[in-house]
């Protein structure tokens, strides 16, 4: 029996740890095993001749995760001195690359709230007779551009929620991604049906 911690990759919040734990708890060869979301680790025992980690990483990958195995080249070692010491390898260069990932969507993302709160306050201070009337080419670019922004917003900066939808349909596995991913689809497809019913109302084109 070999007791061994790893690094987990794609953990988002407590529940995807929770997952993580009883997919290794229910492998053939695996004694034990603990995630610890806080950490972003796993300590497993297991049976050498029944598992190996690769294994157990390829177990979880479906469901978006995966075990970060390092090398000897990567813990600076010798082929020796890897195989007597294979454990944790914090790996600095890929979380941060990760977080450069999310900072970049997020940035992306800042522009088309502004947009969106700019003309949300300005159509309610119109109704107070604090502002003036909106102009009219100006009003229909915003009815226009709002639905692309959100479907930017949902489909590019919101796609690890949507995956955690799309895995959950699959798997049956949830977690916090899950539950993000269903109000936000959700809430996007009854404001886009309610837009397009009132774009052919506008036009006068019969709904039926």
């Amino acid at each position: 029996m070999e007791t061994k911690t790893y690094r987990v990759k794609g953990m988002h919040c407590a529940s995807c740890a929770s997952i993580i734990e009883k997919m290794f708890k229910k492998t053939d060869g695996v004694h034990s095993a603990e995630v610890n979301y806080a950490t972003e680790t796993t300590k497993i025992s297991f049976d050498p001749t029944k598992t190996s980690p690769e294994s157990l990483s390829k177990n979880i990958e479906k469901l978006g995760y995966s075990l970060h195995i390092p090398t000897a080249d990567d813990m600076h070692m010798s082929a020796s001195e890897h195989a007597e010491h294979l454990g944790l390898n914090q790996s600095k260069q890929e979380k941060l690359v990760e977080i450069r990932q999310m900072r970049n969507k997020v940035l992306s993302a800042l522009p088309l709230a502004s947009f969106s709160i700019i003309f949300m306050v300005w159509d309610v201070l119109i109704k107070y007779n604090v502002a003036p009337e909106m102009n009219t080419g100006i009003e229909k670019a915003f009815y226009y551009l709002l639905p692309l922004a959100a479907t930017y917003m949902l489909f590019i900066v919101g796609k690890p929620y949507l995956l955690g939808f799309y895995r959950f349909l699959r798997y049956g596995k949830a977690n916090m991604d899950t539950l993000i991913g269903i109000g936000t689809l959700s809430a996007y497809i009854y404001s886009l049906v309610i837009t397009i019913f009132d774009v052919l109302k506008i036009a006068q084109i019969p709904l039926w």
